[in-house]
């Protein structure tokens, strides 16, 4: 049986990489195959450059390059890849999180990961960009870790 498809936003992978020391069920759902992790070259860039960002650095020690590219490729491993991800989704209010949904509407995803309220908002949002994107992913929900 194939597991549900999920795109985690940038945040959850930060915190995972972080905390390597902590289980959190993001993290085993899916070495537990519950979940599938979607990925797109555009998110792991993204995460990457958030992780390897100097005052993150300073802040968090466990986030030397070595364990963010350790981490980055244990990700990789786990994951579904998807490239090229098409154009699908433009959110006027938020455009750098469009690659999150252009990743979610061409895996199918049904979960998209994240702490961000604006996003967990959208789902009930009756603007026309949230009309859309019911449209292009009906299955998808926006759900916190």
């Amino acid at each position: 049986m194939n597991s549900p498809r999920v795109v985690y936003d940038t945040m959850v992978f930060l915190q995972a990489a972080i905390h390597p020391e902590r289980r959190y069920a993001t993290i085993e759902a899916l070495e537990d195959k519950r979940l599938t992790l979607c990925i797109s070259p555009e998110l792991m860039a993204e995460v990457r450059d958030v992780m390897m960002r100097p005052s993150l650095a300073a802040k968090f020690p466990a986030l030397t390059p070595g364990r963010v590219t350790q981490f980055l490729d244990k990700v990789t491993i786990i994951a579904t890849g998807f490239d090229p991800v098409p154009r699908a989704f433009t959110w006027p209010q938020h455009l750098d999180d469009d690659h999150l949904f252009d990743l979610a509407i061409a895996s199918k995803a049904k979960f998209l990961v994240t702490w961000e309220t604006r996003i967990l908002k959208l789902g009930r949002d009756t603007t026309p960009a949230a009309q859309l994107l019911r449209q292009l992913a009906p299955g998808l929900s926006s759900v916190s870790p």
